[in-house]
């Protein structure tokens, strides 16, 4: 596989094209982006180890999002070809794409299942009631239809338009900080706190086999270390930005995750919830969970 390096301001590919390799960072960072009535809306702010671009490979459609360089980057660049040829010579290259390639079957396998467990609700109502229930449907905007890079924007309980229509909240960073004393022993001594500087920022528990940040089954960027009974699944949540909103969503836990006090999850109303200016609180896991952090925004 061959490497590109790319200064600040490159375009690696637009919204539109038709291309077909996936990228993987090898340092440097990448903003995902697509075009706006205004301005651009930041989807994703990417750095070291991660991948984009992987869906173009396996649909052969148009390129979803624009992809450009913001801090020279050293990319790892995959073709079809390449793809097929790690498969049999080299199947240890393809464990981060594969740990991608999962995340995006659990994104949308948490979307079916709330959607059939929403229906299934809706129809039990429709039984009790003479007036039958609008029947709650999951907006899904067309560029992630038609895939093109690795991120699935799952903003269940706001369409997408209405969210980009807002006035820009000005928001543009985010931080994570420790509740509790066991989650302070996760943070690097001498820092209170620790800053975000891609998205999404992903969190999940610490694998046995897991010698750096991707298994083939989980990829994280903050890794927490737990004993059973787990309060924190393997890939658990994630805290993620659309233009200048952020929110927090669930990953398919097994408990779920607690945002606000509102509880999130493939077993509630809905994968995701929004964080607001100032302070907000997570919860990962159940309600007795000792893994409590404050998020700030700013």
């Amino acid at each position: 596989m061959k490497q590109i390096t790319f200064s600040p301001g490159d375009v690696i590919f637009h919204e539109g094209e038709t291309s077909q390799e996936a990228y993987r960072i090898l340092g440097g960072r990448v903003e995902i982006t697509i075009s706006g009535k205004a301005r651009p809306i930041i989807l994703a702010q990417l750095g070291s180890g991660d991948i984009f671009g992987e869906m173009a490979m396996v649909d052969e459609r148009p390129r979803s999002a624009t992809a450009r360089c913001v801090e020279a980057a050293q990319c790892e660049v995959m073709s079809p070809e390449d793809f097929q040829t790690a498969v049999l010579k080299h199947p240890h290259r393809l464990l981060p794409y594969l740990a991608t390639f999962f995340e995006r079957l659990r994104t949308v396998n948490d979307r079916l299942h709330l959607e059939m467990k929403l229906r299934a609700e809706s129809r039990a109502a429709a039984l009790r009631s003479p007036q039958p229930p609008l029947v709650p449907r999951i907006s899904v905007p067309e560029s992630q239809q038609q895939g093109g890079h690795h991120l699935e924007r799952t903003r269940f309980h706001n369409s997408m338009e209405a969210t980009f229509n807002e006035p820009s909240s000005g928001l543009q960073a985010a931080a994570l900080y420790p509740m509790t004393p066991l989650c302070a022993s996760k943070i690097s001594e001498g820092q209170d706190g620790l800053q975000i500087d891609k998205y999404p920022f992903r969190i999940g528990r610490r694998s046995h086999e897991d010698e750096g940040r991707n298994t083939v089954f989980s990829s994280n960027d903050y890794v927490i270390s737990d004993v059973e009974p787990f309060q924190i699944s393997r890939s658990h949540c994630s805290i993620e930005r659309e233009g200048d909103h952020f929110f927090v969503r669930d990953r398919g836990s097994t408990l779920g995750t607690i945002v606000n006090g509102t509880p999130i999850g493939v077993h509630f109303a809905t994968l995701t919830c929004d964080l607001h200016a100032g302070e907000n609180t997570i919860t990962i896991g159940s309600m007795r969970s000792p893994f409590k952090f404050r998020i700030e925004l700013t």
